[in-house]
């Protein structure tokens, strides 16, 4: 179980969330965590269907390692088996992967569970920790267009950020350096990203740069001033360090 800070509090203030696979064919899994999580990555969620179990799992005790020595915490992307066997803190549920309930009765009970949403009525009414909100970009999937940046502001009108009642949620799908600008102008201070760091040639700087934009964004707004206090039970605030770790 990851220590330091509860989990319900450290995903409130979670504001860059990567998916990454086993990275099998680079080899290089255990340094492009730790260059990652340098960079600022809050949550790392191992999502590969092409990995066997056994993969996963070594995969999963790889980053687990490294985040709880950056105050990181390791999400189980899509596997309900895996993530118990691993006893994950956090497991990510696709929009069509199952009930919650169903999956919460094999995890822990400290375990919390993130559902992808495509649709606005899927915004409320969640039993979900948290909320993966888009495609935002991309154009379209078997014909079916993406939600885009409405969707993103449809989350941040129905779930508004500095609220506590609302649900955590980031915005997912095709976000760049390049174009995060348009989704925090969209409403979204949190996102999910993969090829952006997991292509880059610098893990680090990559996620150091989105990590960055999200950082001033959250603290342009003066609503969220107090949020993270709030979040720790008037504790004290979240500072952002990026510490050295041994990847060894």
């Amino acid at each position: 179980m990851t220590a330091l800070m509860g989990l319900t509090s450290r995903l409130k203030v979670a504001k860059l969330h990567l998916i990454t696979d086993v990275r099998a064919e680079r080899g290089d899994f255990r340094d492009f965590v730790v260059e990652a999580l340098r960079g600022g990555v809050d949550l790392l969620q191992v999502r590969d269907a092409a990995a066997s179990d056994e993969q996963l799992l070594e995969a999963l005790a790889i980053a687990q390692s490294a985040a709880l020595q950056l105050n990181a915490t390791v999400v189980v992307g899509n596997d309900v088996a895996v993530a118990s066997r691993f006893q994950a803190d956090v497991l990510h549920l696709g929009a069509a992967d199952g009930p919650i309930d169903q999956a919460r009765a094999q995890l822990p009970e400290h375990s919390l569970v993130g559902r992808s949403v495509h649709r606005t009525r899927q915004l409320t009414g969640t039993d979900a920790d948290y909320l993966m909100v888009g495609p935002v970009f991309g154009g379209s999937l078997d014909g079916v267009a993406f939600p885009g940046l409405e969707l993103v502001r449809r989350a941040a009108a129905k779930q508004p950020l500095p609220s506590p009642e609302s649900t955590p949620w980031f915005a997912v799908g095709g976000i760049t350096r390049e174009n995060i600008d348009q989704v925090i102008e969209a409403g979204a201070l949190r996102v999910a990203v993969s090829s952006a760091i997991n292509d880059a040639a610098d893990p680090q700087a990559a996620a150091a740069e989105l990590k960055q934009q999200l950082l001033d964004a959250w603290n342009a707004r003066p609503e969220m001033s107090g949020y993270a206090l709030n979040a720790f039970g008037g504790g004290q605030g979240l500072k952002f360090i990026n510490r050295q770790v041994d990847a060894r």
